[in-house]
């Protein structure tokens, strides 16, 4: 039997009781690239196949460390037969297009999208004919930015939060992207996915906390700046741009 004496059990119990509480350590968390195109819908003239990212605890997705993982220009297009670079943009950080170019004939064609490894990310068919379909410039009713100061253990950070509210998410729309305008010029600076029959109230932007992560240049925009925003649908073709709205 163990015998303390009352100067030690006091001074134990004192340190139990100022003890920092135990917060659990975070898993590495890497980014990924996410297909948001879906493989039913025809690929219309001027569309492509649109690529995302995603959170992921995934080994694997360390190929796409040091980089935008939307952006992947050692992928390939697969066109009938053909294969291609495709013409490659960035929509947004963490946001981009992969477009076939012009298609031969009127028929639709096969287009097979591969990543650098040569391993299928989507199939898809493609027409060279234009559709109808547009989208409208974003009706924006305010766009509203908030800081929280949080303090977890040894990390102490803030979280910022940018809520765009919207009169409604129009049809065929896939994602919206702010933009920060200073006079003719505009930078995209975040982006969030949208759903057509949701809340037209959206989180444009979340940072990421202890334990997250965001592609470089994923920015929150700042009470003050002026923003334009846009849709995007999923094939990657932009709206008209909405009027400007000052960040609140």
């Amino acid at each position: 039997m163990v015998h303390r004496s009352p100067l030690v059990a006091v001074i134990v119990a004192l340190a139990l009781c100022h003890a920092s509480p135990a917060y659990p350590k975070c898993a590495r968390v890497l980014l990924a690239p996410q297909l948001i195109t879906h493989a039913a819908d025809p690929i219309p003239a001027g569309g492509g196949v649109l690529i995302g990212f995603t959170e992921t605890t995934d080994d694997s997705a360390e190929t796409f460390a040091g980089h935008d993982p939307a952006m992947n220009a050692d992928w390939t297009l697969v066109v009938g037969k053909r294969k291609t670079r495709p013409r490659l943009e960035q929509l947004a950080p963490g946001l981009a297009v992969y477009r076939p170019g012009a298609l031969r004939g009127t028929r639709p064609t096969q287009v097979v999208l591969r990543d650098g490894k040569g391993a299928k990310v989507g199939a898809f068919s493609a027409s060279s004919r234009a559709d109808a379909a547009t989208l409208p410039a974003p009706v924006v009713k305010r766009v509203t930015s908030t800081a929280v100061a949080q303090d977890k253990g040894r990390w102490r950070g803030t979280i910022t939060t940018t809520i765009v509210e919207v009169d409604q998410i129009p049809d065929r729309a896939a994602a919206l992207i702010a933009y920060r305008q200073d006079a003719n010029n505009t930078t995209a600076l975040t982006w969030a996915r949208v759903a057509v029959g949701s809340p037209p109230t959206i989180e444009i932007y979340a940072s990421p906390g202890k334990c997250g992560t965001e592609p470089d240049g994923l920015t929150a925009p700042a009470p003050g700046v002026t923003v334009v925003l846009a849709w995007v649908d999923q094939f990657g073709r932009r709206s008209p741009l909405s009027t400007p709205s000052v960040v609140k």
